[in-house]
């Protein structure tokens, strides 16, 4: 019984997405008033700020490389 149910709502849905056009939704917002801009405003993507430099870490990246640094200051 609900698989009726869904299988005709889902009919019913396609069908009407089916009959909205790109062209219909703009027509009935202008006819509601709204103002569409000629040319939106341009946004950059790119930051005019400088690309920060990684920080370079000189610190053990194991257990391994800890112990031989330790080592290495006990000789």
């Amino acid at each position: 019984m609900t698989h009726e149910l869904w299988s005709s709502l889902n009919q019913k849905m396609v069908e009407y997405l089916d009959s909205v056009t790109l062209q219909k939704l703009v027509q009935d917002q202008l006819e509601k008033g709204v103002h569409i801009e000629d040319k939106p405003n341009m946004k950059r993507a790119i930051s005019a700020a400088p690309a920060l430099k990684p920080i370079r870490v000189n610190a053990p990246n194991s257990v391994f490389a800890l112990g031989n640094a330790f080592a290495k200051n006990l000789s």
